[in-house]
């Protein structure tokens, strides 16, 4: 948060309020995004993934296979062979059902939130998302 150490009484008070008001405002909006229809389907798809043995067998052999060739990948050396089968399993992985329905639920809450901080950086006049991030003014 802010620095309190000034030598001025009440900017120091002015400070210490308008941080306990960002915070307030802060868990209200949390709490508001937590109850929005975008972020429950989220929840439900990706726990409804999580329990899916035929979506987690997908996303095992795709991700055992994508670690198997991180190398080759990296530098750009993967084989033809290698390429195709890794599509292969991704294209199987992207067929199953629960996993569809997280990956919509993802974007649809994503756009929700790029949306939201389209608003808030419009209010306080600075983009909001990128100032969030690690190194900007809120994520050290």
């Amino acid at each position: 948060m802010l620095s309190t150490a000034t030598h001025d009484p009440e900017l120091a008070e002015a400070t210490r309020v308008a941080e306990i008001d960002a915070l307030t405002a802060a868990g209200t909006f949390g709490a508001s995004l937590r109850a929005t229809p975008e972020f429950t389907a989220l929840r439900a798809a990706s726990a409804a993934m999580g329990a899916d043995p035929v979506a987690q067998a997908a996303i095992s052999a795709f991700n055992e296979k994508q670690e198997d060739h991180r190398v080759e990948a990296a530098m750009n050396l993967l084989s033809q062979e290698q390429g195709d089968e890794l599509g292969r399993l991704l294209e199987e992985m992207y067929a199953v059902p629960s996993v569809v329905a997280y990956v919509a639920a993802t974007t649809a809450f994503g756009d929700l939130c790029r949306e939201t901080s389209a608003v808030i950086s419009g209010l306080i006049g600075i983009d909001f998302a990128a100032n969030s991030r690690s190194g900007g003014c809120c994520g050290g």
